[in-house]
């Protein structure tokens, strides 16, 4: 691997390296259902960016929804749209996962999802953020395992970013559907992974052998000391009280872009006494 990083190096003019996917200051959005939500209550991930990116001062904030599927994202009345929401929070990134629940339907129903995916993505990215699309989680149910393996082979054929992700044991809940703590720390490894690496692109030199041009060659951020392993938790106390900021944090964010009183606020029980004030009903 060295020799060909070399030779593509020294032979190749039009070699060149991909810029990271997050930039400075980036605001960075998670879109999907129940494990988009869990990966915000666990804090992996942003452990893991903030961790390896300390200058970029990025910033994680969760916009998934237990239930959302790339058909439909119900709300209660008034609460605002995803749109809304990434132009309120200044979102420069969305980072989307979808595809587990929508796979229950069976493979015939693969081109209506992933006509839906390109729809969403549009409305995300709205030419001006970057999208990233993750791989669904599997099931450890293997019945279930062959429909979802073809939604990821679909959602792979997107044009933006992809997350390649892959589950071991134990990584579900008893539920046999969600994540573990311990699939939650694979997927921020493969979230974290996919967003620290860059691809140096292959040149028109041909390989001798072949007579065609050399692959691509990734190289990857070394790993950094006291970071997680995949199916592993913060191994040192350093990391566990960052990652028990960030959890401390998102709990704060969750209850603020979700209230739980949202119906008596702006939703269909705003004329009822008790969401006015006391002394001046037009507030």
């Amino acid at each position: 691997m060295k020799l060909l990083l070399a030779l593509l190096l020294v032979c190749a003019p039009v070699v060149r390296a991909d810029e990271l996917f997050l930039k400075p200051n980036d605001v960075i959005a998670l879109v999907g259902g129940e494990d988009m939500m869990a990966a915000s209550e666990y804090g992996y991930l942003e452990l893991l960016l903030q961790r390896a990116l300390p200058g970029h001062h990025l910033k994680v904030r969760s916009l998934a929804w237990e239930g959302d599927t790339v058909f439909e994202q119900p709300r209660d009345l008034n609460y605002p749209t995803l749109e809304a929401q990434l132009e309120e929070v200044g979102a420069t990134v969305v980072i989307m996962q979808f595809g587990q629940m929508e796979s229950l339907a069976g493979t015939s129903k693969l081109p209506e999802f992933i006509k839906a995916y390109e729809k969403l993505i549009e409305r995300v990215g709205a030419g001006k953020r970057r999208v990233a699309v993750a791989d669904p989680s599997s099931f450890p149910d293997k019945k279930k395992v062959s429909a979802v393996s073809e939604y990821a082979r679909a959602i792979r054929t997107l044009p933006v970013r992809k997350i390649y992700f892959s589950l071991n044991r134990g990584a579900w809940r008893d539920d046999g559907t969600h994540l573990s703590a311990k699939g939650q720390v694979e997927l921020a490894s493969a979230f974290a992974t996919s967003f620290l690496t860059q691809t140096i692109v292959h040149s028109t030199v041909p390989d001798p052998k072949t007579g065609r041009p050399y692959p691509d060659v990734e190289v990857r951020m070394p790993r950094l000391a006291g970071l997680p392993r995949q199916g592993e938790a913060a191994p040192n106390s350093d990391d566990e009280k960052i990652r028990q900021l960030i959890a401390a944090k998102n709990r704060l964010w969750f209850h603020y872009y979700r209230p739980q009183n949202w119906a008596f606020l702006a939703g269909d029980r705003t004329e009822q006494p008790s969401s006015r004030d006391h002394k001046d009903p037009s507030k």
